[in-house]
């Protein structure tokens, strides 16, 4: 096994470790926010979780939701006294809004129950929203947190009296991955557009490199099937406990779907450069050189910091002009 196996063997038995420790004994379980949008890395999120579940032998979620048909009488009859894991991500703070009030809303329906929630970054941009935050989490005597960088576990242990420790990316819990034929680009640029965006629409590292988000998705039959089916229960309580169990029935599905177009991207290029962060984390799985930009918050940098800056896969580079000379250098390797 060389560094690298290593080390990616070392974070999914550290993802293993701490679910096994705060899962057990667990009777039965539900998973909470599942990724209904085309984003890869949430839904590589998604399937790592469930495998890390499945090889620690934790029974499989008797509940699974996206935060618009969740229904709290049906999650309180299938999970009963049981473990309630909500999924895991970069979605805790005020960036993403609907995700941070679906967390808040499930951690006050369930004091009696222990939570956990999966291995997160947090950044909040505004101390009322944290303050509101704080309220309800130090309400709930069970909640725990699973933080995957240094600054976002000092906020948790600063903020909530939530136990919080320290894990891993849940994605992790997918390796091994392995490359989709040969490369067709010399450089893949897999860059985000959204709200946590730091460069500009027309910076490019070079003029040759394939530009590519993998949030643009062409539906397939089955996302319209979900889609269809979610409009049906949202806001219909009476409708959800049948729907919602054949809309949960094409999650794994769907997110295999989502995870394998990712694969695809990233394995067209010779190099990847990204400032996504589960385009870095795929490219640690699939073994790919990568170059990586941070997004306008810091959250590669800190993941780095904690996990796999030590990588011999991967340069940091702080514009994308450095971007374009790191990617070279790595053709050149």
């Amino acid at each position: 096994m060389n560094d690298h196996d290593a080390l990616l063997s070392g974070m999914q038995r550290q993802v293993d470790d701490a679910l096994r420790t705060l899962m057990a004994p667990a009777s039965a379980t539900a998973m909470l926010d599942f990724p209904s949008h085309s984003n890869v890395g949430d839904s590589a999120i998604w399937l790592g979780q469930l495998a890390s579940l499945d090889r620690i032998g934790a029974p499989a979620p008797r509940y699974t939701c996206d935060f618009r048909t969740y229904d709290r009488l049906t999650l309180a009859r299938r999970v009963g006294d049981g473990v309630i894991l909500l999924s895991g991500g970069g979605n805790f703070g005020d960036v993403w809004e609907n995700h941070q009030l679906f967390r808040e809303r499930v951690i006050s329906d369930f004091p009696g129950n222990s939570i956990v929630q999966l291995s997160q970054s947090i950044h909040f941009q505004s101390a009322a929203n944290l303050a509101r935050v704080r309220t309800v989490f130090n309400r709930h005597p069970r909640l725990t947190l699973m933080l995957r960088d240094a600054a976002s576990l000092a906020i948790a242990q600063r903020e909530f009296s939530a136990l919080s420790v320290m894990a891993p990316d849940m994605a992790f819990g997918l390796h091994p991955l392995f490359r989709r034929g040969e490369p067709v680009h010399d450089v893949v640029w897999l860059k985000r557009h959204d709200r946590e965006d730091q460069w500009p629409s027309d910076a490019a590292v070079s003029a040759s490199a394939h530009h590519v988000d993998w949030v643009d998705e062409h539906p397939t039959m089955l996302v319209q099937l979900h889609n269809g089916l979610a409009r049906k229960i949202v806001g219909r309580p009476r409708v959800t406990g049948i729907l919602g169990s054949l809309l949960s029935s094409t999650y794994p599905r769907i997110a295999r779907t989502r995870l394998e177009r990712g694969v695809r991207l990233l394995s067209d290029g010779r190099v990847v450069v990204t400032d996504r962060l589960h385009g870095h984390i795929l490219c640690m799985l699939l073994g790919i050189s990568h170059v990586v930009l941070d997004n306008n918050h810091g959250k590669l940098s800190r993941f780095m910091d904690a996990w796999t800056g030590r990588s011999p896969l991967v340069r940091r580079a702080a514009t994308p002009a450095a971007a374009a000379q790191a990617a070279a250098e790595l053709q050149r390797a």
